[in-house]
């Protein structure tokens, strides 16, 4: 199981992003704002397992900018 993994990561990830942006665009397109509210929290989680811009990241940029001016 593993070494399958490994071996197709790249397209487990691919198919992953593929994925939260077509719910993204969906719960976009509907008129309701339940959908909205709970995709917000379906994206809040998963931003906890980001590795690209947390909000750590964020605060260093916001500190490296105030210091620039």
């Amino acid at each position: 199981m593993i070494d399958w993994l490994i071996a197709n990561w790249k397209d487990i990830t691919a198919a992953f992003g593929i994925l939260v942006a077509f719910c993204s665009a969906v719960v976009k397109l509907t008129p309701t704002q339940k959908d909205d509210t709970f995709w917000a929290k379906v994206l809040k989680i998963l931003d906890l397992f980001s590795i690209f811009f947390t909000k750590k990241d964020a605060a260093i940029i916001e500190k490296a900018e105030a210091k620039k001016k």
